[in-house]
């Protein structure tokens, strides 16, 4: 009876800190088709419709940041709801196995803006958009261009290296592995780009996104069982691991005797603790 309206709107949008890409770049984007990159919502991902969303994000995915500045970012959401249709009529499932293709919609966001930046000619009308412009300044579409391309360095690095060559699977994806490929090979390695190549291993070993209503009950989480339960800051350091998965803003910075894990690191502490609440 507490799961309402207003609770789930919540589950669909709520900030975990998830950084992916800025959405003015995702909205001028476009598919191998020509067709916008958001003009189905994403659905052919198989991601569930949000109305409450102005941006046509589906559920599980949410813009924060101040307006024309807003980044795109994913909740625990995106992977943890279904529908399903009986007799005609459709039930939204929430907490349950999403069935949906995380691995193409990873190579297909890849793909596009390596397309975007294979020329002038091609980042021309990709930088119209973003800016707003038709004849945007030149110094304007140059720092775009540097932002993009560092975008892209490390988006590319990680997914040439650690997406296998045949895929996880619809409804199948190997989270473990991809939050310690991208953990260990994007975010401690030396500055300006932080990567460390060589760390990232191919995540080969993908299985079925679990349901989460019994998560309370488990003396341990996660796949391979190596999370413990049983206190808020057990909690939160597992929710810490899953948002980095997901592309949180996330480098360590050695200051002295010290390393400094909080500056540059966009996880959202209110928004995890609300979530493992739920």
């Amino acid at each position: 009876m507490d799961w309402t309206a207003a609770a789930r709107a919540d589950f669909y949008s709520r900030d975990q800190g998830s950084r992916l890409i800025s959405l003015s770049w995702m909205q001028a984007l476009k598919q191998t088709n020509g067709q916008p990159f958001l003009a189905d919502g994403l659905s052919r991902y198989g991601y569930l419709r949000n109305p409450a969303n102005t941006a046509n994000l589906p559920a599980g995915f949410h813009a924060s940041g101040p307006q024309d500045f807003q980044v795109v970012g994913m909740t625990s959401s995106a992977c943890h709801s279904r529908q399903i249709e009986v007799d005609g009529k459709v039930y939204r499932v929430d907490g349950s196995p999403g069935f949906v293709d995380f691995y193409a919609l990873l190579g297909d966001l890849d793909k596009a803006v390596g397309d975007v930046i294979a020329s002038d000619s091609s980042f021309a009308p990709f930088s119209a958009a973003v800016l707003r412009s038709a004849t945007p300044d030149a110094a304007d579409v140059a720092d775009l261009r540097r932002q993009v391309d560092g975008w892209y360095l490390r988006f590319h690095t990680l997914m040439v290296r650690a997406l296998p060559k045949n895929g996880w699977g619809v409804g199948r994806l190997d989270a473990v592995g991809m939050i310690f490929k991208r953990i260990s090979g994007l975010d401690i390695g030396p500055p300006p780009d932080f990567m460390i190549p060589e760390n990232m291993k191919t995540a080969d070993a993908p299985v079925r996104y679990p349901f989460l209503w019994n998560s309370p009950r488990q003396d341990k989480r996660q796949w391979p069982g190596f999370a413990k339960d049983g206190s808020d800051i057990l909690g939160l350091a597992r929710n810490v691991g899953e948002v980095l998965g997901v592309f949180t803003t996330f480098e360590p910075m050695r200051q002295g005797a010290i390393i400094n894990f909080l500056d540059n690191n966009s996880a959202n502490f209110d928004g995890l603790s609300e979530l493992e609440a739920w």
